[in-house]
């Protein structure tokens, strides 16, 4: 039994629940603890400890390293210095993928104890207004007081809970409801200027805000390519974006503080629209002081995801400080581009992020994790990115020994087990996946008659290497948290290796004709048993996380790949009884679009599914 003395009463609860992710009552210890300089230092000596922290975040740290280490020894000693004064979590809720607010609650409990200080919910419609009664309709919107109460969890570990919204873009999940019409430009992007629009701001401001226990609001405005390029255009007539996001952005800052928030906005607009060439973050803008002079006081959010030099980071950051606002870096833990986090990208580039942020003196970062596409990677995959993203905050350099040790350290689980997921995007024979490559998401949803991707998958032994990797994810490492993971992911494996075969089997029938029917059908069958069997898991893993909005459209995907296994089996039959001669086999090999530099490819499910519209 482990006896807190000194421990304030406010954080009573909060220690207590860290505590009971470990056998605490193996331990009998008295720990004093007191508060000191910003950071923390623990020992252990027998049945004596000591805990000093700085900060709420630097105690519940401590709490958690002073306990995982006192699991393996009875003397220790260690201090960790914070170099951030924020290092927060941003969690995409919008993209299907609502997150239960139990799971939010286990979710903040594992952030606190790492030492993370701040929490942003990423949830574009995905909360409720008074009076917009089709505003995040059937997507699994948090209530008002589901997010009061999460607000208030958090709060006792001194965890800040932060709405981040979108005031300009990314809205076409409300825009497509003709409820909003009125105050429509494009399909995702708001009619700026305009009394009505301004009037719906004002109110998702205050609906964003006032369940939450801070003035603080990420009010987006990011990629609002379209901006008056829609109904504004042949309303009102052209305006440059320039002086349209100027003029929305003074309007939406000038709300935020006639209702006394903060506000922080991503910073890509600013270099798209001061770039000669249009691009995101040029290298060659630079702010002209007038303009810099006019910017409302709104906090610049830097997103990137993608470099893996610290020279970029610090470059791109030097350029963000001629806006003379505070300056947060954001990046990214490689969640969203498939079926399983990239993990040597996310490595890499954290790793180049955070220090080329450090050195350029910013004082705040968030880890991003999106879900595009349907949020079909796994929350529980993404926690091995979060401790890395952390450890930058109390370290310099970051081995991957090292990352490991503190991953089965804080949180029980092995690095090793984690790093297996990077292999269902690196191929055997390809070079590291640095690309936001997503051959297992390709293969995945490749029709069987229509293969769009043969010529860029075919260098590859997909069978084998998803085989091997279904056989090293049977032996990981895992714990009762992790288990239904993984084996999620070793069905994954499994069922993309039998499809790899059965793509195989049916390119073989132009050649070989109705002789080589019986094993297309062999191989057709071993690949719906095995996705029935990977689906189910899926399932699971899926109502374990998250709400059952957006999961209909997994059935959708995932169904269809069922249905469609039993078209080709009937049609197999008709080629059989001469009545098809399964004519789309006989199409042209073409290499398809890859969307990436790397040798295969990245594609949405739409642009996999088929070569037709899904919808139109």
């Amino acid at each position: 039994m482990i006896e807190w003395i000194g421990l304030p009463e406010q954080y009573t609860t909060a220690v207590e629940l860290i505590a009971a992710q470990y056998h605490t009552d193996r331990i009998q210890a008295q720990v004093s603890v007191s508060q000191d300089a910003p950071g923390l230092t623990i020992t252990r000596e027998g049945t004596q400890g000591t805990l000093r922290y700085g900060s709420a975040h630097d105690l519940m740290r401590a709490v958690t390293l002073w306990l995982g280490h006192a699991q393996q020894t009875q003397t220790f000693e260690l201090s960790e210095t914070p170099a951030m004064d924020e290092v927060g979590v941003m969690i995409d809720l919008a993209r299907n993928g609502v997150l239960t607010v139990e799971t939010l609650k286990q979710v903040i409990i594992r952030l606190a104890s790492l030492g993370y200080t701040e929490l942003w919910l990423y949830l574009e419609d995905c909360f409720e207004i008074p009076k917009e009664p089709y505003f995040g309709h059937l997507r699994g919107r948090y209530s008002q007081e589901d997010l009061h109460a999460l607000a208030l969890f958090a709060d006792q570990f001194g965890l800040r809970l932060v709405p981040a919204i979108q005031t300009l873009a990314h809205l076409q999940n409300a825009l497509k409801w003709t409820a909003f019409e009125r105050i429509k430009d494009t399909p995702d992007v708001l009619w700026v200027e305009k009394p009505e629009t301004t009037t719906f701001i004002r109110a998702m401001l205050k609906a964003a805000t006032a369940p939450f226990l801070t003035n603080k609001i990420h009010i987006g405005m990011d990629e609002a390519y379209g901006l008056g390029h829609g109904n504004r255009l042949y309303h009102e007539g052209y305006v440059d974006q320039a002086t349209l996001i100027q003029a929305h952005l003074r309007t939406v800052s000038g709300l935020c503080s006639e209702l006394g928030l903060v506000p922080y906005m991503w910073s890509d607009m600013w270099f798209t629209i001061a770039s000669p060439q249009n691009t995101m973050y040029d290298e060659s803008v630079h702010f002209d002081p007038a303009f810099v002079a006019q910017i409302p006081p709104v906090g610049q959010v830097y997103w990137d995801y993608y470099h893996e030099d610290v020279a970029t980071y610090e470059k791109r950051l030097a350029q963000h400080f001629e806006l003379k606002q505070p300056i947060v870096y954001a990046g990214g833990l490689w969640t969203w581009s498939g079926l399983a986090p990239h993990q040597e990208k996310m490595l890499q580039s954290v790793q180049a992020g955070m220090t080329g942020a450090k050195a350029a003196g910013v004082r705040q970062a968030i880890a991003t994790m999106w879900f595009d596409d349907g949020a079909e990677t796994p929350m529980a995959a993404s926690w091995l990115g979060l401790q890395t993203f952390i450890e930058y905050q109390y370290h310099d350099t970051v081995s991957l020994a090292y990352l490991a040790q503190q991953f089965r350290l804080m949180q029980g689980e092995s690095a090793a087990a984690f790093q297996l997921l990077d292999d269902f995007d690196h191929l055997t024979g390809a070079p590291a996946n640095l690309t936001g490559e997503n051959p297992s998401k390709l293969l995945l949803y490749e029709d069987l008659m229509l293969q769009k991707y043969v010529v860029n998958l075919r260098p590859f032994d997909l069978e084998t290497h998803y085989t091997r990797l279904a056989a090293k994810l049977s032996n990981a490492s895992t714990t009762a948290d992790s288990r239904l993971l993984f084996d999620y992911y070793r069905e994954l494996a499994l069922a993309l290796a039998k499809k790899a075969r059965a793509l195989q089997q049916l390119k073989t029938l132009p050649s070989e004709g109705v002789g080589a029917v019986a094993d297309v059908k062999a191989a057709l069958v071993a690949y719906k048993d095995q996705l029935g069997v990977m689906i189910r898991t899926y399932r699971a893993v899926w109502h374990r996380e998250r709400r059952g909005n957006g999961y209909e459209v997994m059935d959708i995907r995932l169904g269809g790949q069922l249905e469609r296994v039993d078209t080709v089996l009937w049609r197999l039959e008709e080629l059989a009884a001469g009545r098809d001669d399964l004519a789309e086999l006989q199409a042209p090999e073409l290499l398809a679009d890859k969307w990436t530099t790397g040798p295969v490819g990245h594609g949405l499910y739409m642009q996999i599914a088929s070569a037709c519209d899904l919808s139109h």
